[in-house]
């Protein structure tokens, strides 16, 4: 005779309402953490696409001309607005894990103003562009 025992109905409802509760807990903040990482990397793409203007304006002495500037990545397009001594770049959420997102689109113009068009109320600029 052996004993053998397995588990009961009610311990294996007991685990997993536990595990459901840990993955309730877990996953926003998982989503939260993801956002804020794509939102780091199109802030330093649009940054790195500025000093790339700004170069490209001290040999020029006009933005007009400039080509090679990015289009963005999986989660942003980014538009580009040249004019002869300014110009704006403005990234735009794409369809996919940032769509919806509290912080909206992204700008950064030639004078170094960062803004959030359509950014929920309550998004902060340090939340938004991680400074």
């Amino acid at each position: 005779m052996s004993n053998s025992r397995g588990f009961t109905l009610i311990e294996l409802l007991i685990s997993m309402a536990i595990i459901a509760t840990l993955a309730a807990v877990a996953y926003p903040r998982y989503i939260a953490h993801t956002k804020k990482a794509y939102r780091a990397e199109i802030v330093g793409l649009l940054s790195e696409q500025a000093q790339y203007l700004e170069r490209h304006y001290v040999r020029n002495g006009s933005f007009i001309d400039a080509a090679g500037i990015s289009e963005g990545n999986d989660r942003y397009r980014i538009t580009v607005i040249l004019n002869p001594q300014d110009f704006s770049l403005i990234a735009t959420p794409l369809s996919s894990a940032m769509a919806g997102d509290r912080c909206g689109d992204f700008s950064l113009s030639s004078t170094g103003a960062r803004t959030n068009p359509g950014a929920e109320n309550g998004a902060t600029r340090q939340e938004c562009w991680g400074r």
